[in-house]
């Protein structure tokens, strides 16, 4: 049995449903994650900084029509960086690369996120591979988008996983050019081919003690297939539907 209770936001955006705010005092800690840092969220996370992480997803495509309404990277950006200057622990804000596309642009794209971050202090990432579910790749089609898998893969060719694991590796060579004194923590779940990242839950032991909790060993729920996800994690949304982003990778149908 999991000893603690830590809520998250994956079924929607904590930017913009601030609906988790009230469920706070029933859970230990909380990882909120989010597309946008929107007025209310910036103060919603002022008022529990103790209680909670920050994880803010940037893929480089916001305002694109894949993330359609999704904040530009650099608004999103400003907004992060007024958080941390408010008072919220840069510690505690995780970078999402999540999702990158396995392509030669979707690359350099997700590349340039991770130097941009890494050149301001951020040392902490999580990625994914993109998922292309039936209804996602009916949506690419729609949009005249290439799908990066062909017409009927769910999951990236080896090839494609290499290439991401090389971005990675990339990425943490830029960091020891430019690094500013900590380490860099790269991490994933359910992507087993990626070598150069942690593979660990969005709730790890390095989370807990982040919210002043005692360690212990992590007890995993198994979501889904590889996944390290630890089993005290509680949803605290409960849209269950595609958020306001509208974001065509989205697997909400």
């Amino acid at each position: 049995m999991p000893k603690y209770k830590i809520g998250i936001t994956e079924a929607g955006d904590a930017g913009l449903d601030l609906s988790w705010e009230p469920k706070l005092s029933a859970v230990d800690g909380a990882i909120l994650i989010t597309k946008c840092i929107s007025p209310s969220f910036y103060d919603a996370v002022l008022r529990n900084k103790d209680k909670v992480i920050v994880h803010a997803t940037f893929t480089g495509y916001g305002g694109t029509v894949l993330e359609p309404c999704v904040p530009y990277p650099y608004d999103n950006y400003d907004a992060l960086i007024r958080l941390i200057e408010s008072g919220f622990p840069k510690e505690k804000v995780v970078i999402r690369v999540d999702p990158i596309v396995p392509t030669v642009k979707g690359i350099e794209t997700a590349y340039n996120v991770f130097t941009s971050f890494i050149e301001n202090g951020f040392n902490r990432f999580r990625v994914s591979i993109i998922d292309m579910y039936p209804h996602v790749r009916s949506r690419f089609v729609d949009a005249g988008l290439p799908l990066p898998y062909g017409e009927n893969r769910f999951s990236p060719l080896p090839v494609q996983v290499e290439m991401v694991d090389e971005l990675l590796a990339c990425a943490r060579l830029f960091w020891e050019t430019n690094g500013h004194g900590c380490s860099l923590r790269l991490e994933s779940c359910a992507e087993p081919g990626l070598t150069h990242a942690l593979q660990c839950g969005c709730i790890s032991a390095y989370d807990l003690q982040l919210l002043g909790l005692e360690p212990e060993d992590m007890p995993t729920g198994h979501q889904r297939r590889n996944c390290l996800c630890y089993a005290g994690k509680t949803e605290l949304l409960s849209h269950k539907n595609r958020c306001g982003h509208r974001c065509l990778y989205c697997y909400w149908r």
